[in-house]
């Protein structure tokens, strides 16, 4: 294998039903192409079109708070504010990125829990196992990144390589796990 790997990790961002069959119809899933997803309850989907070392973790991505209180996935305008999406289920958690600074332009994103943080860690160990190599920290993750983009060994975000990408958040609990692998 090439001296140069990257995983990425991606988020499903919020699709209607709950059906994975309605992400996989999704322009996202068409240009990421996981190779799996990691639902929500830490269990393992593969993916139709997937491969490589791509995962996807089952998350609507930013959220804001409803009028009932309850948090909602949501999308930005064309005023560039980010609204609840109509019909949207509710997540069970938002998780602040940072109190002082929105990440792309949000605040609170879907927190992703336990059982799927543990599932991702198996994974991401699995996958260094199989390919034998580790890589260098880089704390540039959620914005783009130039060893990313310029193809270097990594474990990387959709965002490291889109400005425009906000799916999955640089959550503390996964920068340890992406930190703890690290050379």
């Amino acid at each position: 294998m090439g001296s140069d790997v990257q995983i990425v990790i991606v988020g499903t961002g919020y699709y209607d039903s709950g059906d994975l069959n309605d992400y996989y119809s999704t322009v996202r899933y068409n240009y990421d192409k996981p190779a799996i997803v990691i639902r929500r309850d830490g269990s393992i989907e593969k993916t139709p079109l997937g491969g490589g070392h791509t995962m996807a973790i089952e998350n609507a991505g930013p959220v804001v708070q409803g009028t009932t209180g309850l948090w909602l996935p949501a999308r930005m305008d064309a005023e560039g504010k980010y609204r609840p999406i109509t019909r949207a289920y509710p997540v069970k958690a938002p998780y602040e990125f940072c109190s002082c600074k929105p990440y792309h332009g949000c605040q609170h994103y879907e927190y992703v829990g336990d059982k799927q943080l543990a599932t991702m860690k198996e994974v991401l160990q699995q996958w260094l196992s199989e390919m034998g190599f580790r890589y260098p920290w880089d704390n540039q993750l959620g914005v783009v990144c130039p060893r990313a983009v310029a193809g270097k060994s990594g474990v990387y975000f959709a965002s490291s390589f889109d400005k425009s990408r906000s799916d999955i958040h640089p959550q503390r609990e996964i920068i340890d796990i992406i930190k703890a692998y690290s050379k």
